[in-house]
């Protein structure tokens, strides 16, 4: 059982080592970023964008992960817009699902 890493958490960590990588080893070719559902609108829509420019090179997120993705878009514009009103268990939450998306530098190592 491989429990290692893979080369994309790897590349998220920045401890991939082209030297002990398989020579054979190619990008999914295929690997297509989510889209963004029709209904999310101004800031979230803008969010969305924000995370496939960040996280598309990676490779991680698929449309297996939209619902939370869509989540974590919500909860932030939701923060960005009254910033005073997000409670504590908002925050837990974003933290959690930004964790879980790889969006957080702890997540990353």
């Amino acid at each position: 059982m491989n429990t290692g890493k893979s080369t994309a958490e790897k590349i998220i960590a920045g401890t991939l080592r082209k030297d002990r990588e398989a020579p054979n080893h190619k990008p999914d070719e295929h690997y297509r970023f989510p889209e963004c559902p029709k209904h999310l609108q101004g800031e979230t829509r803008r969010i969305w964008s924000q995370v496939k420019r960040e996280m598309n090179q990676y490779s991680l997120i698929t449309g297996a992960d939209s619902p939370i993705l869509e989540q974590y878009c919500f909860l932030l514009s939701k923060l960005r817009a009254d910033p005073q009103g997000f409670s504590a268990s908002l925050h837990g939450q974003l933290r959690g699902i930004a964790s879980d998306l790889y969006l957080t530098p702890e997540s990353r190592t």
